[in-house]
């Protein structure tokens, strides 16, 4: 069942707003419940509940609830209450697609946030840019979400691939003195893109490409995986596989290949991470972590663990965090337009700036106008596995500033013009 989260009429809305099948209804009713003056903001979270993203979608439906928290705990915003109502989009993208469709031409939602999955991001956005709906990209991190998939509608919250394997690259490069690279990429829009970004920074930090294993997105079995990459002599192994599929490469993985050779993952979340506490995890790149000593952090995580210290993922991770704060990002451009205009609270995400401070990082992020993608902080990484305590098994090694790991062909980004992007005005 759908659910909305978020205020009191909770297991009544739910069934209103979607039926006893998960068919979608129209929200008119919750104007009634509020008042025709000051109706709710509608935010629908869209991520692949069920499949090998689902961990990663419960942590950033988590995010998105605690900064809806914080605004509706002091009024809500612009007077109004922000209401988030949760659907499952698949891992399909047509499905995403008319999902998206359903919920802004059927459901009249003010603005989608979420996704997880690059390809139904891209999906999904297309289908906003077309109503002028804001689409908040949360947690995907295909390089082309913010190059070829970008819209003026859409913001993407995460770093990219491109960016993690920017500084992990040169990391693990800069530590051996042969320098052969061996891509180990997912066959979807995410593990094609990042392999792409790689290959130049590969040959920038003196690298070369010596063979890439193409693996399905479904990866069906990861010992056939395994088996051709050691077919190819290579002293760094650059991983691009993402979800739940990466513990299963890696449960499979002799430790003792790890010691030889320099295993990189493009982006390690904690929800791939805490399930699997007795995985080993090479160097990685992440944006965030609970144990970091950045101010504010220690704060974030007692509020997380407030609320869901009790759950399977007891610790907050890099996932929830940017859901947080894209989320929080989204409500405080609304706040500051003073409007709900899609065209006015755009120009005011296109100028987000945090501080260090606000943001719990090393460096101050910002929103590029240019691509529409945040840029930030990366943290490089490695898991030394506790399956008792797996919280602390995780190790900062470095962190990076934003100048340092930018993607540059998002300086080709190329967003539709304002005016030719219709007003909507939920």
């Amino acid at each position: 069942m759908p659910r909305i989260s978020g205020f009191a009429l909770l297991g009544w809305l739910s069934i209103a707003a979607f039926g006893h099948h998960g068919v979608p209804r129209g929200l008119t009713f919750v104007n009634a419940a509020y008042g025709a003056e000051r109706p709710p903001i509608i935010i629908a979270h869209v991520c692949p509940t069920t499949g090998r993203f689902a961990l990663h979608c419960e942590a950033d439906r988590r995010g998105a609830e605690m900064a809806i928290g914080e605004f509706n705990g002091r009024g809500g915003v612009l007077g109004r209450k922000v209401v988030l109502v949760s659907r499952n989009p698949t891992l399909d993208p047509r499905h995403a697609a008319e999902v998206a469709q359903q919920l802004i031409a059927g459901n009249h939602v003010g603005f989608l946030l979420g996704a997880i999955d690059s390809g139904v991001a891209a999906s999904m956005s297309a289908v906003c840019q077309k109503y002028g709906v804001i689409f908040i990209n949360t947690n995907s991190s295909a390089p082309s979400e913010s190059v070829k998939n970008a819209h003026r509608t859409k913001f993407v919250f995460d770093a990219s691939a491109a960016n993690f394997n920017r500084a992990l690259l040169k990391y693990a490069l800069s530590r051996r003195k042969s320098k052969r690279v061996v891509l180990l990429t997912e066959d979807d829009e995410w593990g094609r893109s990042s392999a792409a970004a790689s290959r130049q920074y590969i040959a920038q930090y003196g690298g070369t490409v010596v063979g890439e294993v193409v693996v399905p997105e479904s990866l069906p079995d990861p010992v056939v995986a395994l088996k051709q990459v050691a077919a190819i002599p290579a002293d760094v192994v650059a991983v691009n596989i993402s979800g739940s599929n990466q513990i299963r490469l890696f449960s499979q993985i002799d430790p003792a290949v790890l010691h030889r050779q320099s295993w990189v993952v493009g982006e390690v979340d904690w929800e791939e991470l805490y399930p699997a506490p007795g995985t080993p995890r090479p160097l990685y790149g992440i944006t965030w972590a609970w144990n970091l000593k950045t101010p504010g952090t220690a704060a974030f995580t007692a509020r997380y663990r407030k609320r869901y210290g009790h759950t399977r993922l007891d610790y907050p991770g890099d996932v929830t965090y940017s859901a947080y704060f894209a989320t929080k990002a989204l409500l405080n451009a609304i706040e500051r337009a003073g409007t709900t205009d899609n065209h006015a609270v755009i120009k005011r995400l296109e100028h987000l700036r945090w501080t260090a401070r606000e943001r719990m990082q090393d460096y101050p992020a910002y929103m590029d106008p240019v691509s529409h993608h945040l840029q930030q902080t990366i943290y490089i990484a490695t898991w030394h596995p506790r399956v008792t305590h797996p919280e602390l098994g995780q190790q900062i090694l470095a962190h990076v500033p934003p100048q340092q790991v930018f993607y540059e062909k998002e300086r080709t980004t190329r967003l539709e013009p304002l005016a030719a992007t219709p007003h909507y005005a939920p």
